[in-house]
């Protein structure tokens, strides 16, 4: 599989899905986000509006599940609802499918 590098910034992931951000990255990322941060609990997922976000959020779920983690999807919510969940609930961490303000033909991910 060949990875843009460009795609991993100081802050996020951006890329033109699905050249630069697909479904089989966003489950790698997932697995890279476990083994990196190693988290003790509960991770949440939320995703954007973007027609993309379902199918890259099911591959991070099945990416931090596969990896033994315990997901809470809280879907369709924007990035401070996410913030919110990971700080309120007490959760070990979390990710974010989310284009932010880039054009409609991008995704991300926030962690």
């Amino acid at each position: 599989m060949d990875i843009n590098p460009s795609i991993f910034r100081a802050y996020d992931i951006r890329g033109i899905y699905p050249k630069d951000l697909n479904e089989e990255l966003a489950y790698r990322i997932a697995q890279g986000y476990v083994n990196y941060v190693q988290p003790k609990g509960k991770i949440v997922v939320g995703m954007d509006v973007r027609l993309s976000s379902p199918k890259l959020r099911e591959a991070v779920i099945e990416g931090l599940t596969d990896a033994g983690i315990d997901v809470l999807d809280v879907g369709l919510v924007s990035t401070d609802m996410y913030y919110f969940a990971v700080g309120n609930y007490q959760l070990a961490g979390g990710i974010q499918i989310t284009g932010s303000h880039n054009p409609a033909e991008y995704n991300g991910i926030k962690m």
